[in-house]
């Protein structure tokens, strides 16, 4: 059980994601990756020539701050679990890349076997975990949405749910970046407790960060974790954020996450060639 499988969940730019299955196509690696329904691309023409490449049949609507990406990453570990017992799966989006060689992670990895590289936000607070978790929020696929009436029904019900003291889990809940490398014993866990998972999460705020978080830290899971005050080097990814937002990587970014000892990074663009190359000729 030394073989690594990777999860990629990928909704746009196809170019990356071509890009980044050559990257790492390897003998050592299979690569699964899950289409969200409303991509225009079907990735019939992504090939390897090492690795074993699954696209998964079942294409779900993934959206933002929803429950339906925790079920995407269920589908996927499922689907890789069921397929083989690896020794890691790493869960990417469409839009990372790998900044350092497949020797280095396979390398890491057997020296710190049977670590989990699972992030967690040291800086967020009861109030906000409280809210995000405990809470059943109405018109979960449409948080993004400009729609008055349903912000205002949504917030009610919110309200409500204060005055009559719900409470979602028993669980102390934690939180960090959805993207992580865990063993083969840690997604059978995970797998496991589908059912609970479901119960405690379904109609949350972005149970994508919680989730996996959650479990670990109240399972014997949590002796396993790689603990780091820096949540990003806790999962190993470079993501560079700015006032609470995503930003995407920049040439100026290259050193510094080649300097790290983060093994991927996101977010790219295929519009941004100039960064790619940049990080793509001094891989190592």
């Amino acid at each position: 059980m030394n073989g690594h499988a990777y999860l990629i969940i990928a909704h746009s730019d196809y170019q990356l994601l071509q890009l980044m299955v050559k990257q790492l196509d390897d003998v050592r690696n299979d690569i699964y990756i899950h289409i969200d329904r409303k991509a225009s691309f079907d990735g019939e023409e992504i090939q390897t020539s090492k690795s074993d490449l699954y696209i998964l049949p079942q294409r779900l609507d993934a959206r933002w701050g929803d429950f339906s990406l925790v079920e995407v990453e269920f589908l996927l570990f499922e689907t890789a679990f069921n397929q083989g017992n690896y020794s890691y799966y790493h869960l990417l989006s469409g839009v990372d890349l790998p900044i350092k060689s497949q020797d280095y992670i396979h390398r890491y990895c057997e020296q710190h076997a049977g670590t989990e590289f699972i992030g967690f936000a040291q800086q967020a607070s009861f109030q906000e975990l409280y809210w995000r978790s405990q809470h059943y929020f109405l018109f979960a696929k449409d948080f993004h949405s400009t729609s008055l009436w349903k912000r205002g029904v949504r917030a009610a019900f919110v309200y409500f749910q204060d005055l009559v003291h719900y409470r979602r889990s028993k669980w102390e809940v934690k939180k960090g970046a959805q993207w992580c490398s865990v063993t083969c014993d840690f997604v059978r866990y995970l797998l496991a407790h589908r059912v609970e998972i479901y119960k405690a999460f379904h109609h949350t705020y972005c149970p994508d960060e919680l989730f996996i978080q959650t479990l670990c830290w109240n399972s014997p899971f949590k002796e396993r974790v790689n603990i780091n005050l820096d949540e990003f080097e806790g999962c190993k990814r470079y993501i560079p954020w700015k006032d609470g937002h995503l930003l995407p990587v920049t040439v100026d970014d290259v050193e510094l996450m080649l300097r790290s000892d983060k093994w991927f990074a996101r977010k790219f663009s295929s519009q941004q060639p100039e960064v790619i190359e940049a990080l793509l000729n001094k891989i190592q």
